[in-house]
């Protein structure tokens, strides 16, 4: 994480073994798909189909400084 971290902010009750979960690029690559928010239901729908029950929306995009913040 040295290399992304300051642009990562985890809730504060996060364990240390949570975070590296979440910021490791061999975890997450199959787990997030970006989609425009006009498209989502459609998008969840697919996913559904193809036997993904659990897919869901976790989070959205906002204008201003680059970076992600995980909340719990």
């Amino acid at each position: 994480m040295e290399s992304y971290g300051k642009d990562i902010h985890f809730a504060e009750n996060l364990a240390s073994w949570q975070q590296r979960l979440l910021a490791d690029a061999q975890t997450s690559g199959g787990l997030l798909v970006s989609v425009a928010a006009e498209a989502v239901d459609e998008v969840l729908a697919c996913f559904r189909q193809a036997g993904f029950e659990q897919a869901a929306v976790i989070g959205s995009m906002k204008n201003g400084v680059p970076g992600v913040r995980v909340n719990q």
